[in-house]
Parts: structure tokens; C-alpha cells; sequence
């Protein structure tokens, strides 16, 4: 019976055998491949070099918390409730064949995913509810992947579902709702400024400066020390300093989405992750649950430690495309919000932080704005948001066309997605 149930397993599906009987589930053939497994030796060499600075170093340490992030920091689960229901697959080749011109040159697709220099762990294409390709250099298909600042889209839909039941007036500000927030910077700052990275606050990402409002959150969020004191996300955060108006320049800050997660709380008195859960993961139809890292006293870091399976991502991705009953129960994005989110916020803030050259550099084409924590929009009403190492979530809402991808450190794939978006016509 036990070589019945391994051939089951390990032959490309995963079930119970029973005598000369066997009910097979899900395929799930990648469980058995080595290929991309850790050893126990090598888990264990990682974990022990494991530092509060590591997730944002870039060594292979930071490699494996990208991808086992519950073994090195505490997490919360958001469980996946209902039926799974597998999307359909239509491998079109001709996605490989698409070529971009990044940092190691005009490459297919293809031949980029496992060029060693691109680190590319994952990345999926959905057209119409539909896997167009898919593939995994560097993971397998049913392990968890942190999203990194992807997460940040998942704190700006609770605020906002939370504003679409009249809980939230996002042009308040935001010591309205988080009374702590008074006589502080902070005061007077509108809850729309905070989701759109325009508070005019010294909380940019600066990861080479040790003293910065960025660092010290992420100190507070692990509970590592700064100057040898302990400080709670709070702490740091009123301690953050007004540098110019707010809602005039797009100025990027981790800091700024952690007060979301604090905000959604305050006026509700949940915990995020099971509004999360609440609002969001338990109505799609995804294949397993989602992990949340949590700071000492219980927030939420949705700043950059939500995980999932890359395919779990994709379904989150297709709530803003009109294939939406493929992958959820329930229709969670308005046409009001979605109508937002493609038209951004100010094209004049967001070209004053500097974000069209930049992205300019990125995509070989520029975006026209930003909103609601995604880092940039199209003229054609494409979404994007990007992840540190490498991570990243490309949505065309008028083409149908999910993009989603995994890393382990800096890619072209953001260039590709666009690519793929551009050589598809919209509906």
C-alpha cells in the first residue's frame, strides 16, 4: 500500500490509497521534485544566520525568508474557506517568444526565466480567467512566496471597502480615526494623502540610513532594537517629521501603509488579517491559505509580509478584471474604486517624485500616475505594482490579463509583463 500511495503522490497527483483503491485530488507532482526543495542541512544553516536586517539584504539568507517567511518571523494565517476551483489552462507558446530589452539585454522570455543572473522564482500569465503560461525557475508551484510591497494593495482594499460601507471618510485626516496621531506630524494629514503616498512626511525608503523612519518601523515590526531600546511601530511613527504639504509630491514609504493596517483596525476592532479574511480571501476560490507577518504586539506588517502560493496571487490579481467569478465567490471591486485605480491621482505629483523617469527605465514607457498604494498606472488603464527582490503584479483590466511573478532579487519581468499587456489587443 505504501508504494501504491507514492506512485500516486509523486506520479503527478496526491491521494489516499486504500488496497488496489485511490482517490487522487489536486496534481501536485512537484512535491516530489527536488529540484527546488531545501535540504534539512541547508534550512537549518538558514535559519541560524537568520538577522533582523536580512529581508532587505539580499543575500541567499534573504532568499530563503522570501520563500519560508513563517520559519524565520512570526505570522498570522488568513484561511481560505469554500471549494477550490482550478483555473483552466491554455498554454500559448508564443508568450515565451516575447522579447524586452533589459539589464542583460534583449532576451525572450523564455530564456530569461532561467538565466541564472535573473533570480526569476515564478511567473504566471492569465488571460481571461485562462493560465496562459506559467512556469517556476525557481520554486515549486505549491510553496508560499512573501509578495513584499504587493501587500500594500491588499491594506489600501480593506481602507477602501471600509470607506464603500461609510466606516471610513478618507478625506478626514487621519488623528481623527487614531486619536495617538495628535500633536504630532502627523495631525491634520488626510487618510486619501496616506493612500496615495503623497503625506509630505519624512518616511521615504531609505535603507542605507540606519536612523530613517523606514528602518526604524522595520526594526519595531521584528522587535530588533534600535540604539539598544526596543520601540513599538507607534513609537516610530510619531516621531516621523512634516517636510513639505501634503498631497503635492508622490514620495515612496513603507511607513505610510502600516497606519492603514492600524486605521482598519481602530474602526472595527478586528484584527486585519481576519478582515482580510473577512472581506477578501475567504470569497476566492484559491488553492491555499495566506500568511501575514505580525509585529511583537500583534499588527499586521502589511507593509511587505503577505505570502501565498504565486497562483493565489494571480486570483487576488483577477478581482480587478472582468474574469473576477473565476477566481472569487464574490464580486469585491466596485467600478467607483476600479474607475480610480486607472486613473491614479495626480500626474503632476507623481512626476514631481521622480516616478515617471524611473518607471521610464523599467517599462520602456512611461506611467501617468499613482493611487491607493499601486505604484503606477497607464494611460490605458494598466495597473502595477512592484515588490522588493523582485516581485511583482501586473493587471490590464480592459485586456483581461493578470501577469504575477516571483523573485529573488531585483528583474526585467515588470518590462515583460508590459510587453505581454502591449502585444495583446484589449477586448
Amino acid at each position: 500500500m505504501n508504494l501504491l500511495y507514492h506512485i500516486i503522490r509523486c506520479g503527478g497527483y496526491f491521494g489516499i490509497a486504500i488496497g488496489i483503491w485511490a482517490v487522487a485530488a489536486e496534481p501536485t507532482g512537484d512535491l516530489c521534485d527536488t529540484t527546488n526543495r531545501i535540504s534539512p542541512i541547508e534550512a537549518a544553516r538558514q535559519i541560524d544566520r537568520w538577522k533582523p536586517e536580512s529581508l532587505l539584504a539580499g543575500s541567499d539568507t534573504a532568499h530563503f525568508g522570501l520563500s519560508h517567511y513563517s520559519e524565520v518571523h512570526r505570522t498570522a494565517i488568513i484561511p481560505r474557506l469554500g471549494a477550490v476551483v482550478p483555473l483552466e489552462r491554455a498554454i500559448d507558446p508564443q508568450i515565451g517568444e516575447i522579447q524586452f530589452n533589459g539589464a542583460l539585454g534583449e532576451m525572450k522570455l523564455s530564456k530569461y526565466l532561467y538565466d541564472p543572473r535573473s533570480k526569476v522564482q515564478g511567473v504566471i500569465v492569465i488571460k481571461n480567467g485562462t493560465i496562459l503560461y506559467e512556469s517556476y525557475p525557481g520554486m515549486r508551484s505549491l510553496d508560499m512566496h512573501l509578495w513584499m510591497s504587493i501587500t500594500k494593495t491588499a491594506a489600501s482594499l480593506v481602507v477602501r471597502l471600509l470607506e464603500e460601507e461609510g466606516k471610513i471618510d478618507a478625506d478626514l485626516p487621519l488623528d481623527l480615526y487614531l486619536p495617538w496621531l495628535k500633536q504630532s506630524g502627523w495631525e491634520g494629514v488626510k487618510i486619501i494623502d496616506a493612500l496615495d503616498m503623497m503625506t509630505g512626511m519624512d518616511i521615504l525608503e531609505t535603507r542605507l540610513k540606519p536612523d530613517s523612519i523606514y528602518m526604524r518601523t522595520h526594526l519595531a515590526g521584528i522587535g530588533a532594537s534600535y540604539l539598544g531600546d526596543i520601540e513599538t511601530i507607534r513609537e516610530v511613527l510619531r516621531s516621523a517629521k512634516k517636510i513639505r504639504k501634503p498631497g503635492t509630491v508622490f514620495e515612496y514609504g513603507s511607513p505610510v501603509s502600516l497606519l492603514l493596517a492600524e486605521l482598519a483596525e481602530a474602526v472595527t476592532d478586528k484584527r486585519w488579517s481576519d478582515l482580510f479574511a473577512e472581506y477578501v480571501w475567504s470569497h476566492l476560490s484559491v488553492e491555499g491559505d495566506m500568511q501575514i507577518g505580525v509585529s511583537p504586539d500583534g499588527l499586521a506588517l502589511v507593509d511587505k509580509t503577505g505570502a501565498s502560493r504565486l497562483r493565489d496571487l494571480a486570483r487576488y490579481g483577477m478581482l480587478y478584471t472582468p474574469s473576477w467569478q473565476k477566481a472569487s465567490r464574490k464580486s469585491i471591486i466596485s467600478k467607483e474604486y476600479l474607475n480610480r485605480l486607472q486613473h491614479g491621482r495626480s500626474p503632476e505629483a507623481f512626476e514631481a517624485g521622480g516616478h515617471k523617469a524611473y518607471n521610464l527605465k523599467r517599462f520602456a514607457e512611461a506611467p501617468i500616475a499613482n493611487g491607493y498604494q499601486w505604484d503606477a498606472v497607464f494611460a490605458d488603464g494598466d495597473l502595477w505594482k512592484s515588490g522588493l527582490w523582485g516581485q511583482g503584479l501586473y493587471i490590464s483590466p480592459s485586456r483581461d490579463l493578470v501577469v504575477a511573478f516571483f523573485g529573488a532579487a531585483p528583474n526585467d519581468l515588470a518590462g515583460y509583463a508590459r510587453a505581454i499587456a502591449r502585444s495583446i489587443p484589449p477586448n
